[in-house]
């Protein structure tokens, strides 16, 4: 057994999965992957409570002749939560939003909402304790990057005002933005942790589709995610700069925990996989 001074972090697998890693065999191995899942959605689940958080508070309305200058696309409203605005940041020549001049595409919402099945990654590893140690990894990892956000969001909070620019919707695309934003309100800006979670997931299918020889779903992934990373931003759910520092998440958690916790499950055998805590 390897000393654990010398794992990981992200290899050194917390307490908390230990009912879900005893559970392993059941239903054909297919339970462990579902419950895992599970576990995450609520060590995750802190994203709703603060994103209702900051829409609690009483917002500044937009002024009738802030409206009328809208098309300017120089208008920024700030919101009584926000502590900065994002927008800020990056302006033309002229001192236009950047944010505002990328076009709002309605059909990218579904470029959006391939994040979700991003989620059901967790199936797609091997059916044995490698395979469900290297998921272990993954759930940690995701973990992590929400985590590191989670005080950002509550301490620098930041509203997306760029509903607006999508205009009035009809038919399917009317229905689903409706109901998307009646259930997303516009806060949990920066970092993006549609970029964020979905790289670092992206990173492991890509590592598990792989062992199964699926290169060509590999060569469609990654595609797939950057038009994903375009459409935080087509569907004005997300600014340039919630993108950017979305990015830097995902890759240094990568990096940091995700990476080599790999490294070191492929550097051990499965006799001396790092399970001891798991029981």
């Amino acid at each position: 057994m390897a000393d654990r001074s010398t794992i990981p972090f992200g290899a050194r697998f917390w307490r908390l999965w230990r009912p879900v890693w005893q559970l392993r065999h059941k239903a054909n191995g297919m339970l462990f992957p579902a419950l895992l899942l599970f576990w995450v959605m609520l060590l995750i689940s802190p994203y709703i409570v603060i994103n209702r958080m900051a829409a609690w508070a009483d917002h500044t309305p937009i002024s009738a002749e802030d409206i009328d200058q809208r098309d300017t696309l120089k208008v920024s409203q700030q919101d009584d939560r926000t502590v900065w605005d994002p927008k800020s940041f990056f302006r033309d020549s002229e001192g236009r939003f950047l944010d505002y001049k990328i076009p709002a595409i309605d059909w990218t919402i579904w470029f959006y909402l391939t994040l979700f099945g991003y989620y059901f990654a967790f199936f797609a590893a091997q059916k044995n304790d490698r395979g469900r140690a290297e998921s272990l990894v993954m759930a940690q990892a995701w973990a992590v990057s929400s985590w590191i956000a989670y005080p950002i969001f509550a301490v620098l909070p930041a509203h997306i005002n760029m509903r607006w620019q999508l205009g009035e919707m009809e038919g399917i695309y009317g229905f689903v933005y409706e109901a998307f934003h009646s259930l997303d309100e516009p806060f949990n800006a920066w970092p993006c942790l549609h970029i964020a979670q979905s790289f670092i997931i992206a990173v492991a299918l890509s590592r598990w589709w792989r062992q199964r020889k699926w290169n060509w779903a590999v060569c469609l992934l990654w595609p797939a995610w950057l038009g994903l990373c375009i459409s935080v931003m087509t569907t004005k759910q997300h600014f340039i700069w919630d993108s950017i520092t979305g990015t830097l998440l995902g890759v240094g958690v990568w990096l940091g925990v995700m990476r080599p916790g790999f490294r070191h499950l492929d550097s051990v055998d499965d006799d001396d996989l790092p399970l001891a805590k798991l029981g």
